[in-house]
């Protein structure tokens, strides 16, 4: 007699397993969509989302909230002087969060905005960026020596600055 409940439990959970992935409680009009959430290195970075069955498109704002169709999409993030590229799959009602690896920020404070800051890799000891201490520069993830050409000063040198994602790094050029 208990035999025919069992298989009609088991049969019962086998069909309704795909449910499981759909919020009960969630509005019938969300249940088609999902959202992405993009966190960049900078708050100023171009980011774009792209439908890859329609190639309809959004620009959200680093760290933004958007509500998307399920589907396919590809993210393309445009930074100073570098791109990044994903593919990603957005499920109904659910949050995709999406970070830029491998890029972080370097901030020299510097006692005159003009100051010429050049950032060589440990590695290969080619020069990697040069720009204007005033300014913040992203770079991949690394370690880097970092020079500061101030006026009427020998240059700062600081040696091994670590540069982590989606991080910035600040130094201080003080006179002395």
């Amino acid at each position: 007699m208990k035999r025919p409940h069992i298989f009609f439990l088991i049969a019962m959970l086998l069909f309704s397993a795909p449910a499981w992935g759909l919020d009960p409680l969630a509005p019938r009009s969300e249940r088609g969509e999902g959202r992405v959430v993009v966190h960049t290195p900078q708050p100023d970075n171009i980011v774009t989302v792209t439908n890859l069955k329609n190639r309809g498109s959004w620009n959200p704002k680093p760290g933004q909230t958007i509500s998307v169709p399920v589907g396919d999409y590809e993210l393309h993030v445009k930074m100073q002087d570098y791109s990044y590229q994903q593919n990603f799959h957005v499920a109904p009602t659910e949050t995709s969060f999406l970070v830029v690896p491998g890029y972080g920020s370097l901030k020299v404070n510097s006692p005159h905005a003009t100051d010429k800051v050049t950032v060589t890799s440990d590695k290969t000891g080619q020069t990697v960026a040069t720009f204007p201490a005033s300014d913040t520069k992203i770079l991949p993830r690394g370690h880097y020596k970092v020079t500061v050409e101030v006026p009427g000063m020998l240059p700062a040198v600081k040696n091994n600055v670590w540069v982590v994602t989606n991080t910035t790094r600040v130094l201080e050029v003080t006179q002395q």
